[in-house]
């Protein structure tokens, strides 16, 4: 049975694989984890082991500088060594007595290759083995340049005078100046065989090591079980650096030498300088590492067995559901029969396609008629509509509620129309399933604009209007997350007759026009028993502000127009819609008449006012209004700019010219000289003191006192003729007009002016 399910059935053998797979996964994950983790702390057990060997490795240092110091003390008190040391005639007996008895010496410390003393007193050089002066004079030099210390430690090759050959040793020095009665220039070499260390140290080698060494904190190795490594300098090498740089008196770290990796276990001497390294290659740390690998795998194996197994009952157990709706389908049967594999997806994709066609036929059959009865049932006046429909949809209260699409024009812009067709579609299905519960039935008005009658058992009332609207909130969240679609809703009247689902409708589509004044994405609420009363008012067109707008597009001052523009828009927001379309087209045509825009004079300007008021009914929203009337306002401002300023100048010269005739005038005045250019008194003003940087008061003064000063001086009439033939009737104001502006008097100017005649 579960051979011939696996053959022929395509989701059961996905399934059974699919399961097989998965353990076979966790299997092989936890393995690997376990056997990582095991081999991690056997390692670190291991390196903790071969620390603790090489500590005691290192109590090495300690015995051979204990020996060295005993070894030294004795040569120090024996007579016959310090005779030879101070012997000053050279006498060849004492050598020899001294030769003997260091000889004697060597023999009793095995790890002693070689003995020498120096007097420099002589020049002469006693040695165990026959080494000569000359051999040794480069260490004899380095030790009268550096005679600071009782011993130093000199790792080096000594040749063997007996076979010619080279014997790594170590050597300690005494120098003068631990001794006193030594001479200034004596010296006794002690040479250790660096071959006796290195066995010395192994006697504590574990079996895990690969090798074990000893180097000095330069890095120079003093001892290797290689002998052809002494004196080699491993500075350079990455383990030895962090060996030296570590603060740490001991410890191991893994690291990479020649390609494979190791872990390495260091031991810093407290008696010396040395450095006891310990190298294991890290393969060889778990003696068991075959043994534990093939536990692992043949545990691993065996689990997999269970879990195949597992995997078969629970491939039958999950494949049930399926394998019975398989049997209710009666052509399954015949795909046996036919067929040598079924694949059950396809045959139920099948299946259910053809089922979801008919389906969806029969939907959408139901849908169009349900869709044609709500339109003949808000536009329509016959009653048997509304006995059909109440019949077929609980009641026997109804509320219509008016969808409009935000951004019309820019969703018409992105898409094609069978994609608005399918929005259109989407919208109508998910209000229809969100509100399903409810009995509602929803409509396309027109593009952008669906309606949903919803039916009730009670008036409407403060707890239902909340539910609606938390429905409505929700119905827009979910267009706006599957299609991006922003919609406003409008709930209109509670009514239970025919004509009052007609009056709920007309209610709802003047509720949403509140888009325009509260923006987009709303729902408004236009119930009687919900909505509060507005306050009397008797809303009139702002022209004051608009002759404000129209003066600073004149002028150029853009801050300001934006200004007086939204303070524009601020009081005609009180309105209702069609009060504010009525007020928005009436500006645009003030606008148009007062700057004289003319297709003969600005054809460019006139095609943006044309295109302007082509959009007026298109703008969603007030602010959409605002922002564009701000724009159209700042290109005539831009366009008068550019073309006014030659007229701005021919007016500003006028009237200077009027005022240097009509200066005498006493009804001289803005007004006036306004009157004659054939604009406003507030125009002219800011246009007079925009290029003249002075009120034409303050220049009608000027002019007027400059020609006093001329009739002060030409003439010997009184003040006060004077001051009315320059237009100021009245004495006292010329007085202290004259006097604030040339600070003294008419009369002590013209007396001034005489004094410096008869001077002259």
């Amino acid at each position: 049975m579960f051979r011939q399910r696996l053959m022929r059935y395509t989701v059961y053998r996905n399934m059974f694989l699919s399961f097989v797979l998965l353990t076979a996964v966790i299997i092989a994950l936890v393995t690997v984890v376990l056997y990582a983790l095991f081999s991690w702390s056997t390692a670190k057990e291991v390196g903790k082991i071969s620390e603790s060997m090489l500590k005691q490795n290192s109590v090495v240092a300690s015995v051979i500088k204990s020996q060295v110091y005993n070894f030294g003390n004795l040569l120090l008190n024996d007579k016959t060594v310090v005779a030879a040391l101070f012997d000053r005639e050279g006498d060849l007996l004492k050598q020899y007595h001294a030769s003997r008895v260091l000889r004697t010496m060597q023999t009793t410390y095995p790890f002693i290759e070689t003995i020498g003393i120096y007097n420099g007193l002589t020049e002469t050089y006693l040695d165990t083995k026959g080494v000569t002066l000359e051999q040794e004079g480069p260490l004899l030099q380095q030790i009268n340049d550096k005679n600071r210390s009782y011993f130093q430690l000199f790792p080096r090759k000594l040749i063997n005078p007996a076979d010619g050959k080279y014997d790594n040793v170590l050597t300690f020095v005494l120098l003068p100046s631990y001794y006193s009665l030594l001479p200034a220039q004596g010296a006794m070499v002690i040479n250790m065989d660096s071959d006796y260390i290195q066995k010395l140290i192994g006697g504590y080698k574990n079996d895990v090591s690969d090798s074990l060494f000893v180097i000095n904190s330069q890095g120079i190795v003093l001892t290797h079980s290689d002998q052809s490594l002494f004196l080699e300098n491993k500075s350079s090498e990455p383990y030895v650096q962090e060996i030296l740089n570590s603060p740490d008196s001991s410890g191991y770290f893994t690291g990479q030498i020649d390609g494979r990796k190791h872990m390495i276990t260091y031991v810093k001497s407290a008696e010396l300088d040395w450095v006891f390294v310990s190298q294991s290659e890290y393969n060889n740390l778990l003696f068991n590492m075959n043994v534990l690998r093939q536990a692992s795998l043949g545990l691993a194996l065996a689990i997999f067995v269970i879990s195949l197994l597992l995997s078969i009952w629970l491939t039958n157990n999950a494949y049930n559901p399926i394998r019975v709706l398989l049997e209710k389908i009666s052509s399954v049967q015949r795909q046996k029969q036919n067929h040598r594999r079924i694949n059950e997806f396809d045959l139920l994709n099948t299946t259910y396609s053809e089922m979801s066609e008919k389906l969806s036929s029969m939907v959408t059959v139901m849908s169009q008629t349900q869709e044609a009865e709500v339109l003949g049932l808000l536009k329509s006046g016959e009653a048997g509509v509304f006995e059909r429909f109440a019949l077929s949809c609980q009641g026997p209260y109804y509320t219509v509620i008016v969808l409009l699409i935000d951004g019309l024009d820019e969703f018409r812009a992105k898409v094609d129309t069978q994609t608005r067709a399918f929005a259109r579609e989407a919208i109508l299905r998910t209000a229809a399933e969100l509100f399903d519960g409810e009995g509602a039935r929803a409509a396309g008005i027109e593009e952008g604009l669906i309606a949903l009658i919803l039916p009730g058992l009670t008036e409407s009332g403060p707890q239902a209007s909340a539910e609606l609207h938390g429905m409505l909130k929700e119905l827009q969240e979910t267009l706006y997350h599957s299609l991006h679609l922003s919609i406003t809703a409008g709930i209109g009247t509670t009514e239970n007759t025919h004509e009052g689902i007609r009056r709920s409708f007309e209610h709802a589509q003047t509720c949403v026009q509140q888009r325009f004044f509260s923006g987009k994405g709303r729902i408004f609420d236009c119930d009687p028993a919900l909505k509060v009363p507005p306050e009397d008012r008797e809303l009139a067109y702002p022209d004051k502000r608009e002759k404000m707008i129209i003066d600073a597009i004149r002028l150029q001052q853009r801050s300001r127009i934006n200004r007086e523009i939204d303070l524009w828009i601020k009081e005609i927001h009180t309105g209702d819609y069609h009060e504010a379309l009525f007020y928005m087209n009436q500006f645009v045509g003030s606008l148009y008449k007062q700057l004289h825009v003319s297709q003969t004079r600005n054809q460019e300007i006139t095609n943006v006012f044309l295109g302007f008021t082509r959009r007026m009914t298109s703008f969603e929203t007030l602010q959409e209004f605002q922002e564009e009337l701000k724009e159209l306002a700042c290109k005539l401002s831009s366009d008068i700019e550019e073309t006014g300023n030659e007229r701005h100048t021919e007016v500003v010269e006028f009237i200077k010219q009027y005022v240097g005739k009509h200066y005498a005038r006493s009804d001289l005045s803005l007004e006036l000289v306004a009157g004659e250019v054939k604009l406003s008194r507030s125009y002219v003003g800011k246009l007079f003191k925009a290029h003249c940087e002075l009120s034409f008061n303050d220049y009608l003064n000027v002019v007027r006192l400059e020609r006093a000063k001329e009739l002060l001086l030409n003439t010997d009439a009184p003040v006060q003729v004077i001051s009315e033939q320059v237009g100021i009737f009245n004495t006292t104001y010329f007085y202290t007009l004259f006097k604030k502006n040339f600070q003294q008097s008419p009369a002590q100017f013209r007396s001034q002016m005489l004094l410096e005649e008869r001077k002259a």
